[in-house]
C-alpha cells in the first residue's frame, strides 16, 4: 500500500511540474518570446521539449511501476482492497470495460500531446498582435 501511495505522489509531482513548466512557457510566450528572433524561440522550445521528454520518461516509469504493483497486489491471497477497487475508485463503469486508471492514463497522455502541439503552434506559427494594437482594440471595443 505504501508503494502505491508513493507512486501516486510521484504522479502528482510529475503533473505539478508539467503544469509549472507549461505555465512558465506560456508566460514567456506572452511577455517576450512572441517577438523574439527565431533562434531564441527555437532554443526555448528545445529546452521545453527536453524538460517534457524527461517528465514523460518519469511518467512512463511510474505507469510501469503502478502496473506491476497492481499485478503483485492481485496475487495476494487475501488483499484488504480488491485491485478493481483501486483501478476504479468510483462506482462508474466506462465503455468497453476500460478501468478509470487506464482512462486517466490515456487522458493524461492526450492532454500532454495537445498542450505540446499548441505550444509549438503558438511559438512558431501564431501571429501575435503588438500589445499597443491589442490595447487600442480593447479601448475601441469597450469604449
Amino acid at each position: 500500500m505504501q508503494a502505491l501511495i508513493g507512486s501516486i505522489q510521484v504522479v502528482v509531482g510529475v503533473f505539478s511540474m508539467f503544469f509549472a513548466i507549461t505555465s512558465a512557457y506560456i508566460a514567456g510566450l506572452f511577455f517576450f518570446l512572441n517577438r523574439a528572433p527565431l533562434s531564441l524561440r527555437l532554443l526555448a522550445f528545445l529546452l521545453l521539449s527536453i524538460g517534457l521528454v524527461f517528465l514523460g520518461g518519469s511518467a512512463l516509469i511510474q505507469q510501469r511501476v503502478q502496473e506491476e504493483l497492481f499485478a503483485a497486489w492481485a496475487k495476494l491471497p487475501a488483499p484488504a482492497i480488491a485491485v478493481e477497487a483501486l483501478r476504479n475508485p468510483l462506482p462508474v463503469g466506462l465503455p468497453g470495460g476500460v478501468s478509470m486508471q487506464d482512462a486517466g492514463v490515456v487522458v493524461g497522455w492526450v492532454t500532454a500531446l495537445c498542450v505540446y502541439l499548441a505550444l509549438a503552434y503558438l511559438t512558431f506559427f501564431y501571429r501575435w498582435q503588438p500589445r499597443s494594437a491589442a490595447r487600442g482594440a480593447e479601448v475601441t471595443a469597450y469604449g
